[in-house]
């Protein structure tokens, strides 16, 4: 299996990054317009992207103050998990930690899905500290 890392320091309260991540209007703020957002254990996250014939859903398996994990159910995301921690920074801020578990390999999905993330988390930080919406897919 192949997982994918990464952590980014976003100068903003965990609640306005929590509330990017686990709401409505803060996933379509930062990723995508066509977002369905349930809340709380058991719902889920319907996320609509251009081209895409149906919308790729998560359930939501933990959910907390400062930890959001989902559980890709079809598309290219079936079979995986994405952990979202959100940790303080001294300096302030927060630190966000995200995996992207359960690949299979280091295929091709694999690093487009890492590049993916990579431009995706630019947006999600521009968005936390601005409060701008400036969704990747609009």
């Amino acid at each position: 299996m192949a997982d994918i890392a990464m952590q980014l320091t976003i100068e903003a309260e965990a609640d306005t990054v929590r509330a990017a991540l686990a709401t409505e209007t803060g996933v379509r703020g930062w990723f995508t317009t066509d977002a369905a957002i349930g809340e709380g254990v058991g719902a889920e996250h319907a996320l609509g992207f251009p081209g895409v014939p149906e919308p790729w859903r998560l359930r939501i398996t933990e959910s907390g103050d400062r930890r959001l994990v989902l559980a890709g159910e079809n598309g290219p995301w079936a079979g995986t998990t994405q952990t979202y921690e959100i940790l303080d920074v001294p300096e302030g801020g927060v630190q966000l930690r995200f995996t992207h578990a359960g690949f299979p390999d280091q295929g091709d999905a694999y690093r487009d899905f890492t590049y993916g993330w990579a431009t995706k988390f630019t947006a999600l930080k521009a968005y936390a500290e601005t409060g701008k919406p400036a969704p990747f897919f609009g």
